[in-house]
């Protein structure tokens, strides 16, 4: 199946005083079901590419299993991916549908963090930090390997560094789905996520950021904003949280000492601190 497809749209323009219809390229999504020792685990709503990747990816992430090695097969029929792995893992299957219903649901951060708290709880190691000179190359990049999103609008893009240099990079219309691929991706090229930069497009809820932690990426950065339960989260689990990654600038919410600045004097001695001190910077 494909990425995209097209459709015929009304496009209005006041300014212009047209009213015209055009053929448009608009991005595709469809139901995939993954499937462990050929039980159901979930259905993703996911454009139909990297399948593989996906399920790589979110096995990882989402920690149904704590290491590419314990998965011994992906095989992608259609719209169905089968992953082997080595044991079972029906009850840390449960234990991830238990966490994304009171993130989703009606539950509070003090819930899911308490629930977080039962659960194994990732815990990133890694001291890896870099030039926030390098963060902003890596944003650059990212906008421009995202051509599904430069003709539809409608999608999201996701990209991981090894060690400084491009190791993978995925689009999805869901922001999730596009992590997973990537990290799926990274996974099968053998990356070190330890020594990674995960950036992407999607604003940073919690779910968002343990994504990074479970595989051990420590600096996650976003193009967009962070909600509240994603910089607690972040907190907890040792990652470097980066938002607003554009142009210039980023904000930095949790570890910022990951982030390498030189000699950049303080918000105090800048010449406009209102510039700088900007919440969500265009």
């Amino acid at each position: 199946m494909a990425e995209t497809t097209s459709v015929p749209v009304t496009k209005i323009n006041l300014r212009l005083g047209v009213r015209a219809i055009f053929d448009e390229e608009v991005a595709v999504e469809a139901p995939i079901n993954l499937y462990a020792n050929r039980e159901h685990v979930v259905t993703l709503m996911a454009t139909p590419a990297q399948l593989r990747e996906l399920a790589l990816g979110y096995f990882l992430d989402e920690g149904l299993v704590r290491n590419p090695s314990d998965i011994r097969e992906v095989l992608v029929y259609g719209h169905d991916v089968r992953v082997t792995v080595q044991s079972d893992i029906g009850l840390r299957i449960k234990a991830a549908k238990t966490t994304r219903l009171v993130t989703t649901a009606c539950g509070s951060i003090e819930d899911f963090l308490r629930l977080l708290d039962r659960l194994d709880k990732p815990y990133v190691q890694s001291s890896y930090g870099l030039p926030a000179e390098q963060v902003l190359r890596m944003v650059f990049e990212l906008n421009q390997k995202a051509q599904l999103y430069h003709r539809t609008g409608g999608i999201h893009s996701a990209a991981l560094y090894a060690n400084g240099e491009h190791a993978a990079f995925a689009e999805d219309v869901g922001r999730h789905n596009a992590v997973d691929k990537v990290v799926g991706a990274g996974a099968s090229v053998g990356a070190d996520f330890s020594t990674s930069v995960l950036v992407t497009s999607g604003r940073q809820p919690a779910d968002m950021v343990l994504k990074a932690a479970r595989v051990g990426i420590p600096i996650t950065v976003s193009t967009s904003g962070p909600i509240h339960s994603g910089i607690l989260a972040a907190e907890k689990t040792n990652v470097t949280l980066v938002c607003f990654a554009r142009g210039q600038r980023m904000n930095v919410y949790t570890f910022p000492e990951r982030i390498k600045t030189g000699n950049l004097g303080s918000a105090l001695e800048a010449p406009n601190r209102a510039e700088l001190t900007a919440s969500h910077p265009d």
